[in-house]
C-alpha cells in the first residue's frame, strides 16, 4: 500500500462509516453524531436522520432508549443501534442469495473515564476494530485516542493525542501521533512478498490540522491538512506523505448539508474563485451528507 494511501486511511480511522463530509475534514468526531458510529453508546438522546445518496440512517430517542435503522446493502436484513446511554450496540444481518449469511457487531461503553467501541464482523475478511477515546492533560493536549484495525491482509495501530479549541468564529484541532502498519502483500525490492509473509510497513510520527470557519450563520468553510513521517523509510521509499482536504457546510435550521471539495475542484477555486462564485463549474463536492436533526 502506498504511503499516501496509508495515511488517508490513518486519517479516517477511529471514524469508520462516520461522515467524510465534516468528520473527514476536522479530524475528530467528538460531539458530532456520527461519534455513534464509532462508539455505540454515544446515539443516547440523539434524534437525527441523514443520508449520502446511497443509503439512509434514521436515529430516534423513546422512553429512555434510542433506537436507530439504517437502509443497508441490498442483501442486508437488518441493519441497526440501539443505546440507553450506558451501552451501546450496532448490529447488521447480511443474507445474500445463495451465500452464507454474515454478522456485523459493534459495542460500545464508557469505561473508567474512556469511551471505547468495539467491532466484529463474520464475513470473510470483517475486520476487527478497537477504539478508545479519553481525555488527558499532556502539553497542549486535552484528549487521547487509540484505533486498531486488523483483518486477514491489513493491520493499523494508530495512537494520537489532539486539542480542540474554540478560536470566536472558529474552531481549531491539532493532533499529533504514532501510526505502525503491518502488510500480508507488501514489495520488497520489486517482488511481491507472499500473502502469508506479513511485513512491516510504514510507522511514524503523523501530524494533522484543521479549521473550521464560520463565514455567515448558514455556512462553514472547513480545511484540514494530514502528514505521516514514516520513521522506517528504506532507500527507495518516501519519508513523508501529506494531503489536504476541504469542505463545506450549510446549515438551515434544522436541515444541514456537508460537502467535501474534490481535490481537483480545491485547486481551481483558490486559483480562479470567482468562477464558482457565480456558478460557472462543473463539478464542487466529491460527496456529500445531508442530515436533519429534530
Amino acid at each position: 500500500m502506498k504511503l499516501r494511501n496509508i495515511l488517508i486511511t490513518v486519517a479516517a480511522m477511529g471514524m469508520m462509516y462516520a461522515s467524510a463530509d465534516r468528520v473527514g475534514v476536522v479530524g475528530y468526531s467528538a460531539g458530532d453524531y456520527t461519534d455513534m458510529n464509532t462508539f455505540p453508546h454515544k446515539a443516547a438522546g440523539q434524534n437525527v436522520a441523514w443520508t449520502a445518496g446511497d443509503n439512509f440512517t434514521a436515529v430516534w430517542t423513546d422512553g429512555g432508549a434510542t433506537w436507530g435503522f439504517s437502509g443497508g446493502a441490498v442483501t442486508e436484513l437488518a441493519n441497526m443501534k440501539w443505546s440507553n446511554g450506558t451501552y451501546g450496540l450496532s448490529v447488521g444481518l447480511d443474507m445474500p442469495a445463495g451465500g452464507d449469511t454474515t454478522f456485523d457487531l459493534g459495542f460500545g461503553m464508557n469505561f473508567m473515564g474512556w469511551d471505547v467501541g468495539v467491532g466484529y464482523g463474520t464475513a470473510d475478511g470483517a475486520p476487527i476494530t478497537l477504539n478508545a477515546r479519553g481525555n488527558c492533560g499532556f502539553w497542549v493536549f486535552d484528549t487521547a485516542t487509540f484505533a486498531y484495525s486488523g483483518d486477514d491482509n491489513f493491520t493499523t495501530i494508530d495512537m494520537k493525542l489532539y486539542s480542540v479549541s474554540d478560536w470566536g468564529a472558529a474552531t481549531g484541532y491539532f493532533g499529533m501521533g504514532y501510526m505502525t502498519t503491518d502488510n500480508a502483500s507488501m514489495y520488497n525490492d520489486g517482488a511481491e512478498v507472499p500473502t502469508n509473509t506479513w511485513v512491516e510497513g510504514p510507522g511514524g510520527i503523523t501530524t494533522s490540522f484543521s479549521v473550521e470557519s464560520t463565514l455567515t450563520d448558514w455556512c462553514d468553510l472547513r480545511i484540514g491538512y494530514n502528514k505521516l513521517f514514516n520513521m522506517g523509510a528504506a532507500d527507495s521509499e518516501a519519508s513523508s506523505s501529506d494531503s489536504y482536504v476541504a469542505g463545506l457546510g450549510f446549515n438551515y435550521g434544522s436541515v444541514a448539508l456537508d460537502m467535501t471539495i474534490s481535490s481537483g475542484t480545491l485547486d481551481s477555486m483558490v486559483s480562479n474563485p470567482l468562477n464558482y462564485m457565480y456558478g460557472r463549474n462543473n463539478e464542487l463536492a466529491s460527496t456529500w451528507t445531508l442530515s436533519y436533526t429534530w
